[in-house]
């Protein structure tokens, strides 16, 4: 990655800083601004911990279908 000084004034600067989240850079407050999408790494780091209040029996299904869906793409491929 490549990286760009710019100018800008202290105000404007400040104004950056509180929409800027905890783990969030300066550049990805300006391209939240500006309607880009995130970069891969950044929307990946969103769903970490996203599953943690989940009930364990939800984990159970999902290893079942997960194994389901595992020998059937093996079957034809077989």
């Amino acid at each position: 990655m490549t990286s760009k000084t710019i100018e800008i004034d202290e105000e404007t600067y400040n104004k950056l800083l509180k929409k800027k989240k905890n783990n969030e850079t300066i550049s990805e407050v300006i391209d939240n601004l500006l309607g880009h999408e995130k970069k891969e790494k950044s929307n990946l780091r969103a769903f970490f911990g996203r599953w943690k209040d989940l009930p364990k029996d939800y984990f159970g299904i999902m290893e079942v279908a997960h194994k389901e869906l595992r020998n059937d793409i093996n079957k034809r491929f077989q």
